[in-house]
């Protein structure tokens, strides 16, 4: 079965990023958990007592 030129660049696409994503991806978090939206900002904010 012969490939097609433009099947062969999808697929280079695909596997290099890939190795982008394996050798590239960024040191995962130990203590932080899922954050949101709403988490991001404070409803009230409180002064300083």
């Amino acid at each position: 079965m012969k490939l097609r030129k433009s099947t062969a660049v999808l697929l280079a696409v695909w596997m290099s990023t890939f190795v982008l994503y394996v050798f590239a991806k960024p040191a995962d978090p130990k203590d932080a958990g899922p954050v949101s939206l709403l988490d991001a900002v404070p409803t009230m904010v409180r002064p300083a007592p």
